[in-house]
């Protein structure tokens, strides 16, 4: 099986669950993956920015709802 398989099985066996994907820019997103497609692209529901760059005085977490990730942007999708 190829790469692309492997991953996309990974991904398809985790629909559904919480997943943390890290990003291009230190930036790093959580939230419940709903779909993808062969180029990456990730689709996640209730999506919360979770990024170690970001002030921690007590502020809340960036609540960002449902969003779209291109998946040329992403280096890292690890499930919780």
């Amino acid at each position: 099986m190829s790469d692309e398989g492997i991953a996309s099985q990974v991904l398809h066996q985790n629909i559904g669950k919480s997943v943390l994907v890290k990003l291009k820019g230190k930036r790093s997103i959580r939230g419940k993956l709903k779909s993808f497609d062969k180029q990456m692209n990730l689709l996640l529901q209730e999506a919360t920015d979770v990024s170690e760059d970001r002030p921690s005085d007590n502020k809340p977490k960036v609540q960002m709802g449902d969003i779209l990730i291109r998946g040329d942007n992403v280096i890292i999708i690890s499930v919780e």
